[in-house]
């Protein structure tokens, strides 16, 4: 009897620490849940880069975490493999000189630009050069000191009042991005931008859905190495800083 007691003690002391958190961990997934259904899946900061003869990329941000997609007017669609905010899709395969509409897609809803119509691009007349040219670089977060984790970067380049198209390239969890310059057209289309001389650049960095881009302006030179100058988002003007010498063609 004394043990049939003690053993029911015990029991009523041990759901008297679990019972709490229990309905915590409860709650705090419903809260969860609720958060998560009030957050936005539309696709905001839809950016067309990396235009060529047979290919472009669509890159865009969502407040939700969710499976990105573009679905063209002819039936294509493509789809990413794992759930995110920030979204990246190239799309091949197409024709040079030739005009493709398309929506952009979150999990299975799909989304027109606004106003209502179909997004548009209209590949180069050429592929291109094929061969690679890689430039990377690093983005630091408002904080000035720790990486930004995720985010849209777009980098078009100047040689006095001629620019080259605009590229694209998603940020990664230590902040780092690429863009490989190869084939990298003026923004007319009429030839390939010269990348391998010092030219001003514009960098535009998308980190939330609903605020605008952080722009940077700075000259750079490929000509002598590829590292970009790390990308301060904050306050602080320390934008520019010595990039390590890079192995050029």
């Amino acid at each position: 009897m004394q043990k049939k007691k003690i053993l029911s003690l015990a029991a009523f002391l041990a759901l008297l620490f679990v019972l709490p958190a229990v309905t915590t961990l409860l709650a705090r997934n419903k809260f969860e849940i609720r958060i998560s259904a009030l957050e936005d899946e539309t696709p905001r900061n839809v950016i067309i880069a990396q235009v060529k003869g047979n290919s472009f990329t669509a890159s865009w941000i969502t407040e939700r975490s969710v499976i990105g997609g573009v679905a063209l007017s002819d039936g294509t669609n493509l789809c990413e493999n794992a759930k995110g905010s920030y979204h990246s899709i190239v799309v091949s395969g197409l024709k040079p000189n030739s005009s493709y509409t398309f929506e952009v897609m979150s999990d299975t809803k799909r989304f027109k630009a606004e106003g209502g119509d179909l997004y548009k691009v209209t590949t180069a007349q050429t592929s291109g050069s094929s061969d690679k040219f890689l430039v990377y670089g690093q983005v630091f977060s408002p904080d000035g000191y720790s990486f930004q984790q995720g985010g849209i970067i777009t980098l078009e380049l100047a040689i006095g009042s001629s620019k080259s198209q605009i590229i694209a390239a998603k940020i990664n969890e230590t902040g780092g991005y690429q863009f490989d310059l190869g084939g990298l057209y003026f923004s007319d289309f009429s030839s390939e931008f010269p990348n391998k001389i010092k030219s001003e650049a514009l960098f535009k960095v998308y980190i939330s859905h609903n605020e605008p881009a952080v722009e940077k302006r700075f000259p750079i030179d490929f000509s002598t190495n590829r590292q970009i100058p790390n990308i301060y988002l904050g306050e602080v003007n320390i934008d520019i800083i010595p990039a390590a010498s890079g192995i050029v063609n």
